[in-house]
């Protein structure tokens, strides 16, 4: 006979209980408020990472400017470095390719940071998705007087609000993703123009100690 006061029975039964409620609980869709609230913190996620491209794209152009300076105080005092009795058509295809990729690689370093009409919703960058009242994408903003703009608000249901601020986030993602193919093309010009530059080096270095040799 079981023992009234024994209450590991009942605990056991309280955890599975539990147990199959925080299972429930974590297969229901999100209510409306919480949705919401998801959605909020995934915008703010995105602009944190657009902002991180950008602050590793001006780190990026810090780079670009320090081998560009690098090189034009290795041409500039070329006589000290011995660039004068090097073979000017080795100089002058090493001038050229630097040049090029340079400015190639700079192209792309604007183009990650240049700003993207879509991500705030304006003109012709954005397609506003069905059943969207105009609450958060600029250009819909903008299109109603301010006592509309309000009253669209006090209307507005949680279900369409949720709505635009997906397209906003999907937007913030476009953005992020052209942000980042862009980031990795300019890194890799720098390692390039970096590996151009020590190559050169190299070359002025071996003609310093042998002159024979270049």
């Amino acid at each position: 006979m079981s023992d009234p006061n024994d209450t590991s029975t009942d605990s056991k039964a309280e955890r599975r209980l539990r147990k199959d409620a925080e299972k429930a609980a974590e297969s229901n869709p999100l209510d409306p408020w919480e949705r919401y609230r998801a959605l909020n913190d995934l915008v703010d996620h995105m602009l944190d990472v657009i902002e991180m491209a950008d602050r590793r794209t001006r780190f990026a152009l810090l780079l670009l400017g320090s081998l560009n300076a690098a090189n034009l105080l290795i041409v500039a005092r070329g006589d000290l470095l011995g660039v004068t009795f090097v073979n000017m058509t080795v100089v002058r295809f090493y001038v050229g390719c630097y040049l090029g990729l340079s400015l190639y690689f700079l192209i792309h370093a604007v183009n990650a940071l240049k700003p993207r009409a879509r991500q705030m919703g304006l003109a012709n960058e954005a397609v506003v998705a069905p059943g969207a009242v105009g609450l958060r994408l600029v250009d819909d903003i903008l299109k109603h007087p301010l006592d509309d703009y309000y009253q669209v608000w006090r209307t507005a249901p949680a279900g369409a609000i949720n709505r635009e601020m997906a397209l906003q986030v999907h937007l913030l993602a476009r953005t992020t993703a052209e942000k980042y193919a862009a980031l990795r093309k300019v890194y890799g010009g720098v390692m390039i123009l970096l590996g151009l530059t020590a190559v050169f080096l190299v070359v002025l270095a071996l003609h310093l100690i042998a002159p024979s040799i270049v």
